[in-house]
């Protein structure tokens, strides 16, 4: 496999045509580029979640512990799933609890509130064997689904309505089968190399924040800035995945930051700023292809590629001149993969 010079590490773009998001902590270097510190001392940027971490943690749906950590790798137990489910989609909890309906919580225990909300939707029961909610115990990918579907208020019709995602290991009389169906389907979770979904997979802290997300991001659709700004932070992802050789990863970021930059299109699609933005992702999506076409020995695809992108960050430039620096960047690198290819500007 061909070796090609990394992107150039870029941690910020649009400064001005997107309103920033309020992470932690943020510093210039000498270009003039800010990098942003999404505060958790255990996530760095090149952290497979790191994108979904750090825009919940910035809306407030997510918190570190005390030392500044995250803990991503860390199982997640009922009761912290049932909160950041509720906070997450925004459903209030009651501010006076009543009588609580497992002996196991109490009035004063932190996860109360939402475990009397979990109650009153439905989507919590106790354990068939003594009744207790058990707080405690760890969940899997399909109890979490589950939870987090129904929260929402998807209605089982229209959870039946999805066809099968053909998943091995997800039946389609098991009683989880609708919701891991309908989660794929709009991009949640994804079918595995070996064509499973893994219903029973325990979920580590990481992984219900980038379910959360992507859910999140679904949900959102027609709110533009969200949109914006997690578009913003895909693109970001692509420069620092391919600086870790993360390839793959960084694909998934180009692909998703075009999709939402579409859909925010959908919603204004006469805004010039708007426009400019999602011809960047378009840009930034086809360098990612340049870039592993040369890097697979594919020099004729990697110039066709090289040369798309830089039309595209050209076309991007003239919708919105704030997108000048970024726009700049694209072009520099798509140059650069033209001439380890042999390749020519057209």
């Amino acid at each position: 496999m061909k070796k090609l010079i990394p992107l150039i590490l870029l941690v910020t773009i649009l400064v001005t045509a997107i309103a920033p998001a309020s992470f932690a902590e943020e510093s210039s270097t000498e270009s003039g580029i800010t990098v942003v510190d999404v505060g958790f001392t255990d996530v760095p940027m090149d952290h497979d979640y790191n994108a979904a971490i750090s825009l919940l943690r910035e809306k407030g749906i997510l918190d570190g512990y005390d030392d500044g950590t995250f803990k991503p790798e860390n199982s997640i137990n009922r009761a912290e799933v049932l909160k950041v489910i509720f906070v997450g989609s925004a459903i209030p909890t009651p501010e006076e609890l009543g009588e609580l309906t497992f002996e196991d919580v109490a009035e004063d225990a932190w996860f109360a509130p939402f475990v009397a909300k979990g109650y009153e939707l439905g989507i919590v029961k106790g354990d068939g064997v003594d009744g207790l909610f058990h707080g405690e115990r760890g969940v899997n990918k399909a109890e979490f689904l589950k939870m987090l579907l129904e929260a929402n208020q998807l209605k089982q019709e229209v959870l039946d309505a999805v066809p099968s995602s053909g998943a091995l290991d997800v039946p389609e009389d098991a009683w989880y089968a609708s919701y891991m169906n309908y989660a794929a389907s709009v991009g949640v979770i994804e079918i595995n190399e070996y064509e499973n979904l893994d219903p029973a997979m325990s979920l580590n802290r990481g992984e219900v924040a980038q379910m959360m997300y992507l859910l999140m991001l679904i949900k959102g659709k027609y709110n533009t800035q969200l949109l914006l700004e997690a578009a913003e932070v895909e693109m970001v992802q692509i420069d620092v995945f391919v600086g870790a050789g993360k390839i793959n990863m960084a694909k998934k970021a180009s692909e998703l930051a075009v999709d939402l930059t579409q859909q925010a299109m959908i919603n204004f699609p006469s805004d010039n700023m708007v426009l400019g933005v999602a011809k960047l992702a378009k840009a930034y999506d086809y360098l990612m292809e340049a870039y592993i076409a040369g890097a697979t020995g594919e020099d004729a695809g990697a110039e066709d590629w090289a040369n798309q992108a830089i039309g595209k960050a050209g076309e991007a430039w003239e919708a919105d001149n704030e997108t000048e620096i970024v726009a700049r960047h694209i072009k520099e690198v798509a140059r650069s993969i033209l001439e380890q290819v042999g390749g020519e500007e057209i």
